[in-house]
């Protein structure tokens, strides 16, 4: 059961959370909550009133449990939003996108018959007007491309992740213009690169990517080879595909309220309902096998078990956080510790 430890709760609410990764780096916690209060306001201001109130309370508490004997501790709970557009569900989600891929990506290099390429698929940028209609027609392009008879043959499991940057220089041709794009993992034989009758140049790939886009130019399309000779190559190679759909300072521009609540309507219209990130193929195969979740569905409420470790019989404490905006422009501050006791 729990009982409280009847620390003197007027001195813990002075204790800023101080939450770090593994490799030392301090969380952005408050930074992301302070974000989520912008982008609240410009809901607010579109007259979108119920997003507006989601995204405000979102992770405006986070419950921890701690370790008291080391002192490490793993996110337990937090209240969040799920609204796309939230950089803090956003910034969780990319964690959590990070570690399945990942984790399916080190399960598919057991398999030494296959090899893996880095494909960016990209399109004109667009009006905002148009970038809803352009994003459907990306999403049945590469629907299309997967089914070819040639990429069939070559291609057995696949990732993809959309991702839309906004043009912000103001000395650009393409300013405020969207360019919406995806990143692709293709899984391969080993062969594919020395048979020629498998092996597709970057002029082939463009060429197919152009007939399925069915555009009267030539797309920009980027292969190169996915480096996997060492844990952190793999890494590097994973970050680069399991990116933000979009990010935060693409909408949320700063001392410019009008462009801010225009750039958050066009985003939250044309990605709404979307499956922006998903697996084929064998890639699919090996998700499911893990067992892991839903990677749209997947909760952001906890850490995964990649970031912290806590057995289960070690002495703990839960450790409860709530977000107070009076205090040094905003922080987190600790109001309760609850002892977990043995029955």
């Amino acid at each position: 059961m729990y009982v409280n430890n009847n620390k003197d709760i007027r001195k813990n609410q002075m204790e800023v959370l101080t939450d770090k990764t593994q490799k030392g780096e301090e969380r952005p916690w408050r930074e992301n909550k302070l974000k989520t209060l912008s982008l609240a306001k410009s809901y607010e201001r579109i007259g979108n009133t119920r997003k507006a109130d989601r995204v405000k309370n979102c992770s405006s508490q986070l419950i921890y449990k701690k370790d008291k004997n080391t002192g490490i501790k793993k996110l337990h709970s937090m209240i969040s939003c799920q609204v796309r557009l939230c950089p803090m569900c956003a910034w969780r989600r990319s964690l959590k996108i990070f570690g399945q891929t990942s984790k399916i990506m080190d399960k598919a290099l057991e398999n030494k018959e296959y090899r893996f390429i880095f494909l960016t698929l990209t399109c004109r940028n667009v009006e905002g007007k148009e970038l809803s209609k352009i994003i459907d027609n990306l999403f049945y392009a590469f629907k299309k491309m997967m089914l070819k008879t040639k990429v069939k043959q070559i291609v057995k499991g696949w990732f993809r992740a959309l991702e839309v940057t906004h043009n912000l220089d103001k000395k650009s041709k393409d300013y405020n213009t969207y360019h919406p794009h995806f990143h692709v993992i293709l899984m391969v034989n080993k062969s594919y690169f020395t048979d020629t009758k498998q092996y597709l140049s970057q002029k082939d790939w463009t060429s197919l990517w152009k007939d399925c886009l069915r555009v009267d130019y030539m797309p920009i399309v980027n292969i190169k080879a996915f480096k996997t000779n060492t844990k952190k190559e793999v890494e590097k190679s994973v970050a680069e595909s399991a990116k933000y759909t979009v990010k935060d300072n693409d909408y949320l521009i700063v001392n410019d309220e009008k462009m801010t609540d225009e750039t958050v309507s066009i985003l939250d219209g044309a990605l709404a309902n979307r499956r922006l990130v998903a697996f084929g193929g064998e890639l699919k195969k090996i998700h499911k096998s893990l067992n892991l979740s839903d990677i749209e569905k997947a909760s952001v409420n906890t850490d995964s078990d990649d970031d912290v470790v806590l057995r289960d019989d070690v002495n703990y404490v839960f450790e409860v956080y709530n977000w107070n905006i009076g205090y040094n422009n905003g922080q987190y501050l600790k109001v309760k510790e609850i002892d977990k006791k043995e029955n």
